[in-house]
């Protein structure tokens, strides 16, 4: 799969999850899928897209959850540019 990249800001998990369900299966798919709200659920999305690299435009992530989240791409494979 191509790159994906996410322009709207990303503040949690599920903001994140959510841009990666809308730019792999569009809008209309994308929402009817349920949002990952944990990085297990996270982890078994980046396998599902099979994407390899994602961007964020504006990452607003806080404290210990940047490094929980960028652990899981690296778990995955998947290079993360936030």
């Amino acid at each position: 799969m191509n790159p994906i990249f996410l322009a709207n800001p990303v503040h949690t998990l599920e903001d994140l999850a959510r841009g990666i369900l809308t730019a792999a299966y569009g809008p209309k798919d994308a929402a009817d899928r349920p949002v990952p709200t944990n990085l297990d659920a996270l982890a078994d999305l980046l396998r599902e897209t099979q994407v390899k690299r994602v961007v964020v435009a504006v990452w607003r992530v806080e404290g210990s959850s940047t490094s929980k989240m960028r652990a899981v791409f690296e778990d995955e494979g998947v290079e993360l540019a936030a």
